[in-house]
């Protein structure tokens, strides 16, 4: 899901993605880090879903363009049910914990790292 992921997050919003971390040289990019990914169970029952929780962070030097990425996404991914994201099968999304930062040694640049977790099967055929 992660390349479906990263294509998707580039189209919808015009810039670069990035794992892990992005470059020096960018002023405004995304990074995109896969968290956690447990398979859903309830008592004995195992589904083929995971809970893929990934974390976007959102850096730019202007404080409101990760505001406007951030729910700009959302917008667009809360309403998800059994649809798909990037063309990879996703039964729900969820947007969980956000954190946000300055580093004004990096050139004043704003953080916001925001978890989503989609609800989708590990491999999909």
């Amino acid at each position: 899901m992660f390349s479906e992921l990263k294509s998707e997050i580039e189209n919808l919003l015009g810039i670069n993605v990035y794992p892990l971390i992005g470059p020096q040289t960018e002023a405004d990019f995304v990074t995109l880090q896969l968290v956690s990914d447990p398979n859903i169970e309830s008592g004995t029952i195992r589904t083929r879903l995971i809970a893929a929780r990934f974390q976007l962070s959102f850096i730019s030097s202007a404080y409101r363009n990760n505001e406007e990425r951030d729910n700009r996404l959302w917008t667009l991914w809360r309403d998800i049910t059994h649809g798909s994201v990037g063309g990879y099968p996703v039964q729900y999304v969820e947007r969980g914990g956000l954190s946000e930062s300055f580093d004004a040694d990096d050139g004043g640049k704003y953080r916001r790292a925001r978890d989503y977790i989609f609800y989708c099967p590990e491999v999909a055929t």
